[in-house]
């Protein structure tokens, strides 16, 4: 769908549009920022906010000659000016209804719990030049906020400038994913199941500051892709850090050429039925040297402003053809010094989450838009670690159906989490999970 502003009338009405523009881009970064200031701390709603700011924001384009308004299912909401301006437009919220049980004969262990998973908002585009590109994220509900022990609470998630080189390579600077293991990298929308994996938890990299870089070689109808990360090492939203900065590297390889559609590996699901194998390979590397956090970048924080050197290995492996998909990761985790670190004042201890980690992940369209998916992960913690962390593991099935892509789906899933290999299910502290949430975005 595609609107295009007329042009203007003659003098008057040149000059009368113009002046309705600096009105109109007035009230458009003005009155959205009352209104976000006021969501997260007046609690006024989120669609009022959302629409008055579509509404506002797209007013502005009224006034400029030769802009234009798209509105994309696939991509958003686009407002673009020939070639020196772009912006992307789009947002997403997963509602969710959780039920878990501890298994035994007590059902007061029993909990439900609704909520709002997730609600974001993304910029992105261009200015001045296709070259120049921005990304702007704010997760707005609770649970994106959630930053980590000690930490201020902070909607910011992303803002990252960056700019090709060559249409190969690319540097960046700013906030944004550290090229990690491929299940912290998938985006929480693209996901077959409600929630990531159970050994993520304990290995992801997450997002940090800094500076990033990105290169893509074409060998025939291969593609290998070398990304590399220098980071602060304190996490997202941290307000000062030390010379001890964080350096992580990502190399990937498809042997079979690209995956189709934009960015098609990073999709959980076969959603586009590859028509032939399509396979890559990847293995990644973080050390985090004087981490004051016990998982690197986030995670809580280490006692008497204490510090270690925080070492993390990925490899993971993701396979699409004719509606399956299949995906595998592996984690493992080393701590120079010891991994247990005790407040001198409280005694209270604080450990790093060392040892390994895997996970395995089956998925299946049925029909045009139905999927099932099975899942097992588990996390196994160091010889180090072991009294302060329990071997767990987890195992997933669920049901997903896309009405518009991962963009607008339905997704129900049942899970069974289990303690020190012991998956009986009448062992306490064992835990059943049962999952409905409700995707919408544009």
């Amino acid at each position: 769908m595609r609107f295009k502003w007329p042009e203007p009338n003659g003098p008057n009405e040149k000059s009368r549009l113009i002046k309705a523009g600096f009105f109109h881009l007035f009230i458009a970064w003005k009155v959205p920022l009352i209104f976000a200031v006021q969501l997260l701390y007046m609690r006024t709603t989120v669609p009022l906010m959302l629409v008055l700011t579509l509404f506002l924001g797209a007013s502005v384009t009224q006034a400029q000659q030769g802009s234009a308004v798209f509105l994309e299912p696939h991509r958003g909401l686009l407002v673009k000016r020939d070639s020196t301006f772009e912006l992307l437009f789009r947002f997403r919220m997963q509602d969710r209804a959780a039920f878990t049980h501890k298994v035994g004969d007590d059902l007061e262990d029993a909990s439900a719990a609704f909520l709002v998973r997730r609600f974001r908002i993304k910029f992105e585009g261009f200015a001045l030049s296709p070259r120049l590109k921005y990304k702007v994220q704010l997760g707005l509900s609770e649970s994106d906020q959630n930053v980590g022990d000690g930490s201020s609470p902070s909607p910011l998630l992303d803002a990252l400038v960056t700019y090709a080189i060559t249409p190969h390579t690319s540097v960046g600077f700013g906030q944004g994913k550290l090229p990690g293991g491929r299940q912290a990298l998938v985006s929480s929308g693209e996901m077959e199941l409600p929630e990531r994996p159970l050994a993520n938890g304990s290995f992801t990299a997450d997002r940090d500051f800094g500076l990033f870089a990105d290169h893509s070689l074409n060998a025939g109808e291969q593609v290998v892709r070398l990304r590399a990360a220098i980071t602060q090492g304190e996490g997202r939203s941290a307000a000062s850090g030390d010379l001890g900065l964080n350096y992580t590297g990502r190399l990937e390889w498809l042997p079979l050429g690209a995956f189709s559609g934009k960015d098609g590996d990073y999709q959980e699901g076969d959603l586009l039925r590859e028509p032939k194998p399509k396979l890559s390979i990847a293995a990644a590397f973080s050390t985090n040297r004087n981490a004051r956090r016990s998982l690197g970048v986030n995670g809580p924080r280490f006692p008497d402003g204490q510090g270690r050197t925080i070492d993390t290995f990925f490899a993971d492996m993701l396979f699409k053809h004719n509606g399956w998909s299949w995906q595998n990761e592996f984690n493992q985790r080393h701590t120079e010094g010891s991994p247990v670190l005790q407040d001198t004042v409280t005694n209270a201890i604080t450990a790093v989450d060392e040892g390994w980690g895997i996970t395995s992940e089956l998925g299946c369209m049925v029909g045009k838009r139905s999927q099932a998916v099975v899942r097992y992960s588990a996390f196994m913690p160091g010889d180090r670690v072991v009294s302060r962390f329990s071997q767990r593991e987890e195992a997933w099935a669920g049901w997903s159906y896309y009405l518009n892509d991962h963009r607008v789906k339905l997704q129900s899933a049942v899970t069974y989490t289990w303690q020190h290999g012991v998956a009986d299910f009448s062992r306490i502290g064992n835990q059943w999970g049962l999952f409905l949430q409700v995707e919408m975005g544009i």
